[in-house]
């Protein structure tokens, strides 16, 4: 499979084909990497857990109680498992395919959906956080929850999170203060900072959004499992003719991995923490590839 290389004259990566790899999945809705490069993946239809190596060799299952849909791995190498039929998150040692809490929504008619890391918040456990769950209210209200140090308060949603908007499927958070949504039945993404909200629906290419993910760069990628291919994004400064200062906003950079490439209907995608390797979870949740970042 050909190569995909970067261009001359941007700061963007390219990528080699690896592989790809199948350990008879029911069907993967979350992907993640550990600090020690492992790849943990949520199969939701087996109701069960996945780890392997960098390369996709098997190394061990945890059987779950409920359904997995998303998984998130913070800097400091803690994981946490969303599971929104039984209304709770895990949160787990990755590596060790461990258990260390199960919390449960107190809130009658509340969900924990989606999970997100916040990239290079430091080893150590801090007042910084390091990831935000996604929950969702009764009355389709969603709050993104900061976790700090290696707590979060599932009790007071309106205090202890901010409001994400409606319909979400997945998110990504870029930082503590900005997130990036994929919304259900649409093939627009949303961009979101605190008090401030845009919606990226100017890409023709992207059909059906399903996972968000960012790389070293400070460049976005988005799965369109519609359009079987990869979407990168980049930054720039919008500004009006009467702003004194512009906002956030974002555009199409280039589409690096197409079906030609072997991505065909793409559900989530992550790179590892080092950014030496890009991972899609392709087919529906069937089988994953393995890219090398060049």
């Amino acid at each position: 499979m050909a190569q995909v290389l970067a261009v001359p004259g941007h700061v963007r990566h390219g990528f080699s084909y690896v592989g790809q790899f199948n350990h008879d999945f029911g069907r993967i809705t979350g992907i993640a990497a550990s600090i020690k490069g492992n790849i943990l993946l949520c199969d939701y239809d087996n109701k069960n857990m996945t780890l392997v190596d960098p390369l996709g060799n098997y190394l061990k299952k945890l059987d779950l109680d409920s359904e997995p849909y998303e998984v998130a791995i913070t800097s400091q190498n803690i994981g946490y498992i969303t599971q929104p039929n039984s209304r709770s998150v895990l949160q787990i040692d990755p590596d060790r395919m461990m258990v260390l809490l199960k919390s449960t929504c107190k809130k009658l008619r509340s969900t924990v959906f989606c999970v997100s890391a916040i990239q290079n918040t430091g080893r150590d456990f801090s007042d910084k956080a390091s990831g935000f769950l996604g929950v969702k209210e009764c009355d389709g209200t969603s709050h993104a929850i900061a976790v700090k140090h290696d707590k979060f308060d599932l009790t007071r949603l309106s205090y202890t999170g901010y409001i994400i908007g409606l319909c979400f499927v997945k998110f990504h958070a870029v930082n503590e203060k900005s997130s990036f949504s994929c919304i259900g039945g649409q093939n627009y993404i949303m961009y979101h900072e605190r008090g401030y909200t845009k919606k990226i629906d100017n890409i023709a290419t992207l059909d059906t959004p399903t996972d968000i993910c960012s790389d070293d760069n400070g460049h976005i990628y988005v799965s369109g499992q519609g359009s079987n291919n990869i979407h990168r994004l980049e930054r720039y400064l919008h500004k009006e003719p009467w702003e004194t200062s512009g906002k956030t906003a974002w555009k199409l950079l280039d589409i690096p991995l197409d079906l030609s490439h072997g991505v065909k209907e793409p559900v989530a995608l992550c790179f590892n923490h080092e950014y030496s390797k890009l991972y899609i979870v392709n087919e529906w949740g069937k089988s994953v590839l393995v890219f090398e970042v060049i």
